[in-house]
């Protein structure tokens, strides 16, 4: 976006932008410069762009931070450079126990056909066996993990006549040639041992020799399948190279010069007969004079067909290309240093590139055209002391040097820059020995007499070792302007991530050294800053988390264990969970007071609404303070009384000043970077038991009213969440249980921005989703379960859960919502920070995945869960015509030929059926609106509305439980019906378009003659007026009309109660003559669904 191009122009126009002269720019000030340069930028992005480069914080920002910020922004993130490395994990020592120094180190695969793989995609990790082995000549069968080896003791595998002395061996290299299942060692000896090393190390024995004339000091070997080169030099400065052009059939060397020697159980082979006959068919083999002193090293580079060979004096370098027919010749070119310098300790080849990379003794890497000598094309600095390796990783296109001080680099071929540094770790001080670096599982192996191993990326082993950070999490907060989730783990280091890529962008460390403990952390009420308090050392500490500058401490020693922190306009509000006092500190000023109540035993949870500041205590007592005038207002026991009590005037809470600390002066913009000094500490040597300040939570609805029936407060214990009114005549409104485990406690909760849903995360590692949009009214909580506490009505009913799934292996400690995408962001003590969907799709783990913006978007958990039922008519199409795709080929005869024709036929008509549904589906798509039920919610009516003085409320009675006369009700909890649920009817058996009338009230629309009618429960005996008989009667259902069986009604029949008879005439005439002139040449129309109670049924005549 911006370049130091721009500069000029960008002080022109700050200059005329800053129109009071105050030489810094405020938001609309820095708006309208950007706005000049980038017409195109969001008011948005400026924003973020402007906190950005304010890095002390003071809502303006000055020349000197814009022109530090144009001029480093591709430097805010070295710090944390090592997260998105090729090795973010660090060496790890291996159980060796060997005493000798190992020279050479391999890797044999047991995979054979692994599948090519693009750069950065997870590939599979490749199964095999390392093998190591000294100078003694002890050789060492490691199991890829390094958990089990073999060892063999090449000394003792050739047998020795009696009373002879057994031979030393000291080893100078080692290769392996997987198509013979050879192993070649060479010694200081006169003769190259090749021995049978098959998979299983217990087979291993010499299987032949190679007379030398002087010592091989290098070896190498590759082979494409059929092609085989094998080559080596000695302390002379000659090289030899061998071509088998069939390996397979024909092995390394020719078999015509294998002689047989006595007392030795092998064959044994000669240089200068392989030389002599040179120019077999098969096979083909050269020696020429290379340096005047020893070859170093030998490697072979297919692309070129050529070797690239080292002296011991690091001064030259040849590149010898292989015998060509018919002549049979080396082509050599010879690179030679400047000077006195030393360019040629070791070299690689890139094959995507066509470039030869050396590292000399004076550190620097260069960078050699193969067809030019003379000139090198980049020097790349970087190392101090001399390189002793270079590798290539075709797979990652990168290059990886080791240097004598230990130090490794990698350098990325794109542009040649360093994009890693680190130090070997977990071996001894003895210099480095043996390097090998298997490539395609990315491990980087260093040995002396101790191996370490460091594994990189590219592997699903390693993929499934990532985590966000190396120790559990403390805390993660989520920024909206700057679309970044700001993590803090146990070891005191924060991770700030791009939500939109799962990657880290800055990382500094907050606590001190080697400390490891809880870490609180927010935000500060403009967002700008990022507040820290570590149990190390109790500091108050003020961040800009952009670039990792401390910009202020506050003097005063936090409460260890520090459970909460609550912004209110200027002020900041903590406490902790082993003290009773509230630190109200002035973060820009001096004025630091406290608040103290004798309720509270710790502070284990602390929230806002409003004005008004909750404190929870590990005893159940909640306390609501009134930040202005520093009092306690209400009271609560969360255990013991449902009530709220307000306080009297003994317990209005104590406040006060708080002293500054002398020995501590408050600093600010100190420019100190922490992040630049954070260095990657060994997880092995750090990590320990997991400490975990998991309190219960308290959660305030700051978009809610405050009213007696509306619930403000939800508090969690014992895997309950309960909802209260906060407020005089309040309480407790509702109570569930929201976790499965009877053990699991909630550990977090969290809502939306418009507070319609509830996310709560326990300490099993579950998410819940919860719609609370009509959670904790009191009108709505009367319907359901209730439970009865000192005289308190509170209900039991639960909101809709949405979705639960299981987040993390351990507890889950902070829950974040990202209300634009509605995404999930959740932190756990198995190191993680998750981002999930609604519908509890995981989008991936920060630090370990990577993804993009459009990841991020998905449809609400209503939306998926009613698409997920819709028949997929598409799909069904698909199967139609895949059912008869058969093809012609697969007939012959008349027979089946005609059996073709007529399946032909009804391919033709499958066809059209898919052209149907394909239409049908199409249609369904553009009216999937008319499809979606709609669901008609009356409002409940109120008790006694409507009603006379005489008449009372009839409350229906839930199925099978015995009735309730009125104006008594029982001490046990009762199970009414469903709202919304007819009588007799279960919950299964209505449909949401039926809208439930409200139950007929006593005596409601009667004479004063008549009575209201009871319906019976079922299986209950039969009532008549006042007595009951002694035999069982089997009632007319409720709801039957009379002469009709359940099953003969419809559910849009209503059945009217029975008339009850006058007391003036005969049972028999005042029956028949009422029902008579009711219902004489009249028909019964009943109500159409959906209809308002208000409206009343008729009786119509017909036409």
């Amino acid at each position: 976006m911006f370049g130091a191009k721009d500069i000029p122009n960008i002080r022109k126009l700050f200059q005329e932008a800053d129109v009071d002269g105050s030489g810094a720019l405020d938001l609309e000030e820095f708006y309208e410069v950007i706005q000049k340069l980038y017409g195109s930028v969001s008011k948005e992005e400026i924003f973020a762009l402007h906190m950005k480069i304010d890095t002390n914080c003071d809502n303006t920002v000055d020349f000197g931070e814009l022109l530090a910020f144009l001029l480093k922004k591709n430097k805010a993130s070295q710090c944390m450079e090592y997260k998105n490395s090729v090795f973010p994990k660090p060496f790890k020592s291996l159980p060796v126990d060997c005493n000798k120094t190992i020279v050479k180190m391999l890797f044999r695969s047991f995979d054979k056909d692994m599948r090519p793989s693009s750069a950065g995609q997870v590939r599979p990790y490749n199964k095999g066996q390392y093998l190591s082995i000294t100078s003694t000549g002890l050789l060492t069968f490691w199991t890829d993990g390094f958990k089990d080896k073999y060892t063999v003791e090449l000394t003792k595998t050739e047998k020795t006549p009696v009373y002879s002395h057994v031979k030393k061996m000291n080893v100078t290299d080692m290769v392996y040639m997987d198509e013979l299942k050879m192993l070649a060692v060479s010694n200081t000896g006169r003769e190259l041992l090749f021995y049978t090393c098959e998979e299983l190390p217990s087979f291993f024995k010499i299987r032949e020799a190679l007379i030398v004339d002087q010592k091989v000091t290098c070896m190498n070997y590759w082979s494409d399948g059929t092609k085989a080169v094998f080559s080596f030099g000695d302390e002379k400065g000659s090289f030899f190279v061998f071509i088998s052009y069939n390996i397979m059939v024909g092995g390394l060397f020719c078999r015509d010069c294998y002689e047989t020697v006595s007392l030795r159980e092998y064959p044994t082979i000669y240089v200068e007969h392989l030389l002599e006959n040179y120019s077999k068919k098969s096979f083909s083999c050269q020696k020429v004079s290379i340096f005047n002193d020893e070859c170093s090293l030998i490697k072979y580079f297919p692309p070129l067909q050529a070797h690239a060979i080292c002296s011991v004096s690091s001064k030259s370098m040849v590149l010898a290309g292989l015998p060509k027919p018919p002549r049979n010749n080396i082509s050599t070119s010879l690179f030679t240093s400047r000077g006195n310098m030393e360019f040629f300790t070791c070299v690689d080849y890139s094959s995507t590139l066509d470039r030869l990379v050396t590292g000399g003794t004076n550190g620097l890497l260069h960078v050699w055209l193969p067809n030019k000598t003379l000139f090198f094309e980049h020097k790349l600095k970087g190392h101090v002391s001399p390189v002793t390796h270079i590798m290539f990783n075709p797979k990652d296109k990168v290059f990886v040097s080791l240097s004598k001080d230990r130090n490794v680099r990698v350098w990325s071929e794109d542009g040649w820059v360093c994009i890693q540094s680190f130090q070997v770790e977990g071996i001894g001080p003895a210099p480095i020995s043996g390097v090998y670096y298997n490539t395609h599982n990315n491990e980087l192996l260093m040995a002396n007499s101790d191996i370490s191993k460091c594994i990189g990326r590219g592997t699903d082993v390693f993929h499934s070792t990532l985590t966000s950070h190396d120790h559990p999490l403390c805390c993660a907060l989520y920024h909206s302007i700057y679309k970044q989730v700001v993590s803090v783990c146990q070891n005191g280091v924060v991770t700030v991530w791009d939500i939109l890529t799962g990657k880290a962008v800055m990382e500094f460390k907050v606590s001190p050294a080697e400390h490891m403990g809880h870490t609180a952390m927010s935000f500060d009420t403009s967002q700008r800053r990022l507040i820290t308090v570590c149990d190390g050392d109790g500091k108050v500490k003020l961040w800009n988390f952009n670039n990792g500058t401390e910009l202020a401490s506050v003097p005063v020693t936090a409460p260890k264990e520090v459970t909460g922190i609550v912004c209110m306009e200027e002020r900041v509000f903590l406490a902790g969970k082993k003290s009773n006092i509230i630190y109200d500190l002035d973060i820009d000023g001096f004025d630091h007071r406290f608040l103290k109540h004798d309720f509270l035993n710790d502070i284990s949870s602390m929230d806002a609404h409003g004005t008004t500041l909750l404190t929870a205590s590990s005893n159940g007592n909640i306390v609501v303070w009134d930040v202005e005038t520093a009092m306690a207002i209400y009271w609560l026991n969360t255990r013991e009384n449902p009530r709220i009590e307000f306080t009297g005037r003994r317990d209005l809470g104590v406040a006060g000043i708080l002293p500054v600390e002398k020995s501590q002066e408050k600093t600010k913009d100190t420019g100190k970077r922490k992040g630049q000094a954070l260095k990657k500490t060994p997880t092995h040597l750090t990590r320990n038991k997991k400490v975990a300040n998991i309190s219960p939570p308290i959660i305030c609805l700051k978009t809610r009213q405050v009213t007696g029936d509306t619930a403000t407060l939800l508090t969690s214990a014992e895997g309950y969440i309960c909802a209260w009114s906060v407020i005089s005549k309040g309480g407790l409104l509702v109570k569930f249980r929201a976790v499965n485990d009877e053990d699991a406690v909630i550990t977090s909760m969290a809502t939306d921005d418009k507070e319609e849903i509830l996310v709560t995360g326990d300490s099993t590692g579950r998410i819940c989703l919860w719609d609370i949009q009509r959670f904790g009214f009191k009108r709505k909580a009367d319907k359901g379960p209730v439970e009865h506490i000192k005289g308190w009505c509170v209900s039991l009913c639960p909101p809709p859960l949405l979705s639960s799934w299981q987040a993390h292996h351990e507890g889950v400690v902070s829950i974040q919502w990202n209300c634009k995408c509605k995404n999930i962001i959740t932190a756990g003590l198995d190191c993680n920070v998750c981002l999930w969907t609604t519908t509890g799709r995981n989008i991936g783990i920060f630090g370990k995945d990577k993804w993009d913006a459009k990841q991020l978007l998905e449809e609400s958990p209503s939306s998926s869960s009613s698409r997920s039922t819709r028949p997929n008519l598409e799909d069904l199409a698909n199967k139609i015509e895949a059912k008869w795709n058969i093809r012609k080929g697969a007939f012959d005869g008349k027979q089946d030929l005609q059996l073709y024709m007529d399946i032909k036929k009804i391919q033709e008509k499958a066809r059209k059926m898919k052209a149907k549904i394909r239409a049908l589906y199409n249609n369904f798509k553009d009216h999937q609106d008319e499809y979606e039920p709609k669901y008609v919610h009356l409002p409940p009516i109120d008790k006694g509305a409507g009603l006379t003085h005489n008449q009372t409320y009839f409350k229906p009675h839930p199925p099978n439980a015995p009735l309730i006369r009125h104006g008594t009700t029982g001490n046990t909890l009762k199970n009414p019906v469903p709202p919304n649920t007819l009588p007799g009817k279960c919950r299964s058996e209505q449909t949401p378009q039926r809208v439930h009338l409200p139950p007929i009230h006593k005596g409601a629309g009667l004479t004063c003659n008549q009575t209201h009618f009871k319906p019976h429960p079922p299986n209950a005996p039969l009532i008549r007026h006042g007595t009951t008989g002694n035999t069982l009667k089997n009632p007319v259902p409720t709801n039957t009309l009379p002469g009709k069986c359940g099953s003969e009604q419809t559910p849009q029949r209503v059945h009217l109660p029975p008339i009850h008879v006058s007391q003036t005439r005969s049972k028999f005439v005042r029956y028949k003559t009422q029902q008579e002139n009711a219902l004489k040449g009249c028909v019964l129309i009943p109500r159409p669904p959906s209809r308002l109670p208000d409206k009343h049924w008729s009786l119509t005549k017909p036409p």
